[in-house]
């Protein structure tokens, strides 16, 4: 019994120490997973390291396995190794594609991307790439942004898509990454593809703006960043030849350097660039400068070019000099062929220099002279020719205008006569038109009169009866309400008693005091007429009105005087009128 319950109690413990095993194996590489992502932007090498220590990742869960694919792709990348297969980012492609943040699915795309433009896989490429665009317009990593940008404005810019190129480009800087972000990635050297670009004009002026943001960020770095991107940059200028461009950006790397010497040797730099642009004072002027430097190799890279101008222009006494210098500085000893050389240079210089020289100064001055009456020639003979295509181009322009504008004088002079002719028909037209106008208003009047007519109880109507519906018509009409006070207030009266059991009676019995014009206002609003019409009708302000109401008011004994007060009033009177 004893034995048996010890046996129990041992199960219990190992299989307790066994969970506890796999419970901190499990800590342990979701904290080296942990460790992983928080050195891969700083420490991408330590990451690795950190990475390398995880035994078996496959035995992982299926997340922390596709973490793990992911990072140690990203790692690799950022390591600059050489990643020769895309099995491992296929596995945080799949997985990322359907769980995980949006950061980590844009992630994966752009890595896949990375991985098969590695490998030589363009098309793929770009399609991964494009998948990570979609996925990052929700990312909040904006290092996330700036890369995927940064691999699509590279991509097109090699396909030569230059506008694309660009735009991408563009979109990178305007994310305006903080400094530390812009140098863990590396930032200096993702826009150097840009400026290898051949575009036309309008890219040129969208590769200059895309530079100046570009500065604009660089600015913010501390000198020494500063100094080897300006110097990486005059390189690229360097090699398009574009003399004037690289001179700016070698001054403001030189400007950064923190020692003389180091000037010094970006003084070599800018008289090899000056050279090319014919400034030989200044170029005389930095060697100088070098010459003062103690490094003997800045002082003999000096030499070598002194030597070879000379060499080149035919003094081979003074491109011996150069030479001489140039081997002290090395401090180098004569080989046979340099002794040669100088004696072959000095020999040539004793016995046919000065003939040589004189010579060739002869055919350089008659080849000059030549060419320049040549070009002369010619560009008169150009500028003659421009002259005169000009001028028969401007003369048959003016020739054309002329003809047009005489082809149109006609027109004008024809249409002219027609709208005189038809001047006095249009006018006899227009009469006539008038007058059927006026007989059609008066028709339907007379149709609206009859209307009211019929529809009454009692056909025979007096001729009052008749006037007054008239008047109520013409008042409540929608196309051209009419009222005029001293004609037609009789009639409206007449109208109110007639159909709405003697209205206009029981108002003046109750209340005498009340004035033509404030009659008019309580006719108007019985007829169903709101405030705003009658003043259109009577052609007064909606103020006059609102102070007739509140004299009405007044008058009949009401407190305030407002329009509530009013209208409550008038529908009294109208329930009265009914239950009689």
């Amino acid at each position: 019994m004893i034995k048996k319950r010890s046996f129990i109690l041992l199960s219990v413990w190992v299989v307790i120490i066994g969970c506890f095993n796999v419970a901190c194996s499990g800590e342990k590489h979701t904290s080296q997973l942990s460790w992983g992502k928080y050195y891969l932007w700083n420490a991408p090498d330590s990451a690795f390291q950190i990475l390398r220590t995880i035994p078996s990742p496959e035995k992982l869960s299926k997340e922390e396995y596709s973490l793990y694919a992911l990072l140690m792709t990203q790692v690799m990348h950022r390591c600059g190794q050489e990643i020769s297969s895309d099995s491992l980012i296929d596995i945080a492609v799949k997985y990322y594609s359907s769980h995980g943040t949006s950061d980590e699915k844009a992630s994966a795309f752009l890595y896949k991307g990375y991985v098969l433009e590695s490998l030589g896989k363009d098309n793929e490429a770009i399609y991964a790439y494009k998948q990570a665009e979609e996925a990052v317009k929700s990312a909040k990593d904006l290092r996330i942004h700036f890369l995927v940008y940064v691999a699509l404005g590279h991509i097109n810019g090699r396909y030569a898509h230059y506008e694309q190129s660009v735009g991408y480009y563009k979109k990178a800087l305007d994310l305006n990454l903080s400094v530390p972000s812009w140098k863990a990635m590396g930032g200096s050297s993702a826009f150097i593809p840009l400026y290898l670009g051949q575009g036309t004009p309008r890219y040129n002026e969208e590769v200059k703006l895309v530079q100046d943001k570009f500065f604009d960020i660089v600015n913010r770095m501390d000198f020494s960043t500063q100094e080897k991107i300006y110097y990486r940059l005059a390189l690229v200028e360097k090699d398009k030849k574009n003399w004037n461009e690289a001179v700016s950006l070698l001054k403001q790397a030189q400007e950064r350097t923190s020692t003389a010497e180091a000037r010094r040797g970006y003084d070599i730099e800018l008289a090899e660039v000056y050279k090319k642009l014919g400034k030989g004072a200044t170029v005389d002027s930095l060697r100088v400068e070098v010459l003062k430097s103690s490094r003997p190799k800045l002082r003999a890279s000096v030499y070598k070019d002194m030597y070879r101008e000379m060499q080149a222009k035919g003094f081979e006494r003074e491109a011996a000099l150069y030479m001489q210098h140039y081997i002290n500085e090395l401090e180098l000893l004569f080989t046979s062929g340099s002794r040669a050389e100088l004696l072959e240079i000095e020999k040539k210089y004793d016995y046919s220099a000065v003939l040589r020289q004189s010579n060739d100064y002869r055919s350089r001055w008659t080849i000059t002279i030549l060419i320049t009456i040549a070009s002369v020639c010619t560009l008169a003979l150009l500028l003659w020719g421009s002259w005169k295509f000009f001028r028969y181009q401007k003369l048959d322009i003016l020739r054309n205008y002329k003809k047009d504008a005489s082809i149109l004088q006609e027109q004008i002079d024809t249409l002219q006569e027609q709208i005189e002719e038809n001047q006095g028909e249009a006018k006899n037209l227009q009469e006539q038109m008038q007058a059927l106008e006026e007989e059609k208003k008066n028709k339907e009047l007379r149709i609206r009169q009859l209307e009211v007519t019929f529809r009454s109880k009692h056909i025979s109507l007096p001729v009052e009866t008749v006037e007054a519906a008239q008047i109520y018509l013409r008042i409540v009409s929608k196309e051209n309400p009419r009222y005029n006070p001293a004609e037609d207030r009789a009639k409206l009266e007449h109208w109110l008693n007639v159909s709405r059991h003697r209205w206009a009676d029981r108002l003046e019995a109750l209340y005498p005091s009340l004035t033509n014009n404030e009659k008019d206002i309580c006719f108007l609003f019985v007829l169903g007429l709101g405030f705003d019409d009658i003043a259109d009708l009577l052609g007064v302000q909606s103020r006059s009105v609102d102070r007739v109401v509140y004299r009405i008011c007044r008058k009949m004994g009401l407190g305030q005087g407002s329009k509530e007060e009013f209208v409550a009033q008038i529908n009294r009177m109208g329930e009265c009128a009914t239950n009689k």
